[in-house]
């Protein structure tokens, strides 16, 4: 069911309107009773994570709650209609987006979020219970938790939630030695939820958690630059390696980037002679492109953080390239690699190529072409396949 129009602190109107087609909206149980959940593509569903939440806090008394990390919209809109004040920190925009969309269907005030790298310094000491749901990934989680414990005032409890099969027991180790004691006191649907308390009066610092990589791109030596939780941080990807050699870029011609990660196809393509901007919904991957492009002589090539590319207007771009994902966490899931494929459609002009590379077991011939004239392969081996729609 599509979900009720809402307006946004974190993006323009014009993108708005673009996004809510993407919008679908479900109803589940809170403690407290029914509610809709609004959910944007690569939004975590509702399920035994929440549950373990649920378990876990039982009731909410603090006054004020800080959310933290994918699928933790109902546990903000829970804590709003127990009476706290609700703020929130993402990587990901669709996640804080969904957050804000779900109070608004909800009828509750929106919470103050934020969309970026870093954790901004009014979060700073500021809650006296801040909920995490653990990405996966030991070094991201190891950070989300730093960042949890930065949140919190002195005395304030932290509840953290993770798959079991997703680096959970590194996750709670991390935990015994920040805040000396942590432990689990729910468990659910292969979930765990587990309890730590801040007693230090000291902040800890939070790095600034970007690294500098020498790399070859092309043959030529490059620097990559990444930050916490962008993918394939310290390489080149293989599913990325394949889709420069397959792609067809000319001098000057304007490229999109769809879902840039490290930059690195956009490098290529800069590299080639190509303008190029790139757009991906993580805010880490938004500043390792930009870093890794700046360090590779390329300071001025535009990067922004949106969902798919609703900040690009349409029929304005020549060539788009992308390599999408179809996971989330352990499990197959391709409605950000569908909007992938309709957002490249909308963007390019009359004539307009799209370069996307899959698995090679992954058909994406039915979905290109219900939105392009002409769907090839390009270039293939055992592994990848980069495919090629001309608009």
């Amino acid at each position: 069911m599509r979900s009720p129009a809402w307006k946004s602190s974190l993006l323009p109107e014009r993108e708005m309107q673009r996004l809510r087609q993407w919008t679908t909206s479900h109803t589940h149980t809170l403690p407290d009773g029914h509610f809709t959940l609004i959910r944007l593509p690569g939004v975590h569903p509702f399920g035994p994570a929440q549950q373990a939440s649920f378990e876990a806090l039982r009731r909410i008394t603090a006054a004020r709650v800080c959310v933290l990390g994918p699928g933790t919209a109902p546990l903000g809109l829970w804590a709003a209609r127990s009476g706290a004040r609700v703020v929130g920190w993402y990587d990901s925009l669709a996640e804080a987006l969904a957050t804000e969309a779900t109070f608004a269907a909800n009828n509750q005030a929106p919470p103050t979020l934020t969309c970026e790298r870093g954790l901004v310094p009014s979060l700073v000491g500021s809650c006296d219970l801040t909920v995490l749901h653990l990405p996966r990934g030991r070094e991201l989680q190891a950070r989300q938790l730093q960042m949890a414990e930065l949140t919190l005032q002195p005395g304030g409890k932290l509840v953290f939630t993770g798959a079991k099969n997703e680096g959970f027991g590194s996750a709670l180790a991390e935990a015994k030695a920040r805040f000396g004691q942590a432990g689990v006191v729910a468990r659910k649907g292969g979930y765990h939820a587990a309890l730590a308390i801040r007693s230090s009066t000291d902040l800890p610092d939070l790095h600034d958690g970007c690294r500098s990589y020498t790399i070859l791109l092309g043959g030529e030596e490059t620097e990559l630059v990444s930050c916490t939780g962008a993918f394939a941080a310290d390489r080149l990807d293989a599913g990325a390696a394949a889709l420069i050699a397959g792609m067809g870029i000319e001098p000057g011609t304007s490229v999109l980037d769809l879902g840039c990660g490290t930059g690195l196809v956009g490098l290529a393509a800069l590299r080639l002679g190509a303008q190029v901007t790139g757009t991906d919904v993580s805010a880490a991957a938004i500043a390792s492109s930009r870093r890794t492009w700046a360090a590779n002589g390329h300071p001025d090539a535009v990067a922004q953080l949106t969902i798919g590319a609703s900040s690009i207007p349409g029929g304005t771009v020549q060539t788009v390239v992308t390599n999408p994902p179809f996971h989330r966490g352990r499990d197959t899931d391709f409605e950000v690699a569908q909007l992938f494929v309709k957002e490249a459609a909308r963007v390019l002009s009359s004539g307009g190529e799209l370069y996307l590379v899959a698995n090679a077991f992954l058909d994406y011939a039915k979905w290109l072409e219900r939105e392009f004239s002409s769907v090839s392969v390009a270039w293939q081996d055992n592994r990848f396949r980069v495919w090629h729609a001309r608009r």
